[in-house]
């Protein structure tokens, strides 16, 4: 029950339309402390899925962000719930870069929402034509300022552009599975980009997981992929 909760609450923050702490817009500008992101190494993922309720088996695609963390080796991380479901072989998914969407593959992954994390692979890496993001493995320290960025729809139409915003915050605690910050994202920022920014140097800290029962965001330190990265 508790894991199913905590699913539920990880799907509802920053995947579907929640309508606690939208942000607002005015003339299709971002408010609500949001602003345009300047960093091309955030991208758009569009993840085709297919789920099943107990009773049929439906098609969904998923809009979620990642952050690319090597570009010779295309290496994208984002949130193990953007790929919640069985994947469609007919339809890979795929990240923005280039002008189009790019084929990726999945690897490595939490596979559950306390472990909410996932490195993803180009299948082609030479169509990248963004800077990747260094990345940290250090522990995080409560109060600490971060930044997080991720893809949403400025607009409230259903045709509205997907944007790439950021907004700045404090971390409020350390659990064991989220690291908590106060924080305000929406709809396709899962699993986009948790960033420090000392000395006018950027490095990613974690990835964008989930929204908390108090309002603000939850995310998985890069610190738990530390089997799988070497300190930089």
């Amino acid at each position: 029950m508790v894991i199913s909760v905590l699913r539920l609450i990880g799907l509802c923050l920053l995947f579907f339309f929640c309508p606690q702490g939208v942000a607002s817009t005015v003339d299709g500008a971002p408010q609500g402390g949001l602003k345009p992101a300047p960093y091309s190494g955030i991208v758009r993922l569009n993840i085709p899925l297919k789920r099943n309720d107990g009773a049929k088996t439906y098609h969904v695609t998923e809009d979620c962000s990642g952050t690319l963390v090597d570009r010779d080796k295309g290496i994208i991380v984002t949130a193990w719930h953007c790929f919640d479901g069985k994947m469609d072989l007919t339809q890979p998914p795929k990240a923005w870069f280039n002008g189009g969407w790019q084929e990726l593959r999945l690897g490595a992954h939490g596979g559950g929402i306390k472990d909410d994390w996932a490195i993803t692979y180009l299948s082609d890496p030479n169509v990248v034509d963004a800077q990747a993001i260094p990345y940290a493995l250090t522990d995080l320290v409560i109060g600490s300022i971060v930044t997080m960025a991720g893809y949403q729809r400025v607009g409230q139409r259903p045709d509205a552009l997907w944007s790439l915003v950021q907004t700045t915050c404090a971390i409020t605690k350390a659990g064991d599975y989220w690291v908590e910050t106060d924080c305000h994202l929406e709809t396709g920022a899962s699993g986009g980009a948790v960033m420090q920014i000392k000395g006018g140097h950027t490095t990613l800290a974690g990835i964008i997981s989930a929204r908390s029962a108090q309002g603000g965001v939850w995310f998985v330190p890069m610190s738990r992929l530390n089997f799988y990265f070497s300190p930089p």
